[in-house]
């Protein structure tokens, strides 16, 4: 009788594998192809990188070149003309018409001072030179009078100086026939007493001369005093005007400290307004970089709140004078050296004066930052 089989039970396959990998002999690559792949990697990256370092330098040139062309400096701010708004006259503050930061046209109102003593003054005046009219009417009027009573009065000085001259050459004949009895004392003294009388009258003409003279001078000085008058009346009135103080252009009031009810002094600024019709760019360029930079050249700017806006400008002018740091100024006297030696030696940076073509008002402000780069060319 035979014994029953056992049914035999087949190997794991990752048994399987390894017997075959360790029945099989191991297999290893050529060593020459090795060698050869690794110089390949090595060229190729000294390939690279002499790429990377040309194409570094290569960048760097360009770059240097652009900014050599065209200057671009971030030290840059905002700029406009600002004129403090100072009123001609003084006074108490009545009225004030605007508000710090507002936007003002040409002509608009500003403030007002008190008008009562400027108004006073316009009157005096006006009331002067409108009695100095009525002087000088009734002093024409009677012109052809007193131009007569001139006229007599020098008749009348003729008359006496005649009568005086006749008198005395009477008294002289007579004196000498006195001693010899051809005339007797009463003519003598009679003589002598016409040349007293016509002497007195010829004082009294003269006197009536020079009245009926100084008559008529008075209106050629009354005539001659009124462009003075006229001249008072007017500045009165001009000073009256000044109480109004208005726009001299359009802008923004700045810098407004002050409420109706506060003092003003003439030629004192009581607030600013910043002219908001031409705006410029202060940029500080290094003084190598100024070669490239000349008026008229075109200008690129951007505000750096505004990055992504680009402005057109113009340069104006370049600085001419900078007040050099750690200087002491001693007029007259002999110039003053530091002792010690600074090693390292900054360039100086000159302001570049840029005018904004088409400004937005609603996006420059003054002392805002900005970024500017100058086209020395066309391109």
């Amino acid at each position: 009788m035979s014994e029953p089989k056992v049914p035999s039970h087949p190997a794991p396959a990752h048994k399987a594998a390894e017997e075959t990998r360790a029945s099989s002999p191991p297999q290893h690559p050529p060593a020459g192809k090795h060698e050869s792949n690794a110089g390949c990697r090595n060229v190729a990256a000294k390939l690279l990188s002499i790429l990377i370092i040309v194409v570094a330098v290569f960048l760097t040139l360009h770059v240097w070149h652009i900014l050599e062309r065209h200057p671009r400096t971030d030290d840059a701010s905002v700029r406009a003309n600002v004129v403090g708004i100072a009123p001609r006259v003084r006074g108490q503050i009545v009225k004030l018409h605007v508000q710090d930061n507002q936007l003002v046209n040409q002509g608009d109102p500003l403030f007002e001072i008190d008008p009562d003593d400027y108004e006073l003054t316009l009157e005096r005046a006006k009331s002067a030179l409108a009695t100095l009219d009525e002087q000088i009417e009734v002093a024409r009027a009677q012109d052809t009078d007193l131009k007569l009573a001139v006229k007599v009065a020098e008749a009348g000085v003729e008359r006496a100086n005649a009568q005086f001259t006749q008198a005395g050459d009477t008294l002289r004949r007579l004196e000498p026939l006195l001693p010899k009895g051809f005339a007797t004392a009463e003519q003598v003294d009679l003589a002598r007493t016409a040349k007293q009388v016509a002497a007195s009258s010829l004082a009294a003409e003269i006197q009536r001369l020079n009245q009926a003279k100084a008559a008529v001078s008075t209106l050629d000085s009354m005539i001659a005093q009124r462009p003075g008058a006229v001249a008072a009346m007017k500045l009165a009135a001009l000073e009256l005007s000044y109480c109004k103080v208005t726009a001299p252009f359009p802008g923004r009031v700045i810098n407004l400290n002050i409420s109706a009810g506060g003092y003003a002094s003439a030629g004192m600024p009581v607030f600013s307004l910043l002219d908001s019709r031409r705006w410029y760019v202060m940029a500080n360029f290094r003084e190598g970089e100024l070669g490239h930079i000349a008026p008229g050249a075109p200008a690129e700017v951007y505000l750096s709140a505004f990055p992504k806006r680009r402005f057109h400008g113009v340069v104006q002018g370049i600085g001419w004078a900078v007040k050099p740091e750690g200087e002491i100024d001693l007029p007259h006297d002999v110039p003053y050296i530091k002792r010690e030696l600074n090693w390292v030696h900054i360039a100086q940076r000159f302001p570049v004066r840029i005018e904004i073509e088409q400004p937005d008002p609603d996006l420059f402000r003054m002392g805002a930052s900005a970024v500017v780069t100058i086209r020395s060319d066309a391109s």
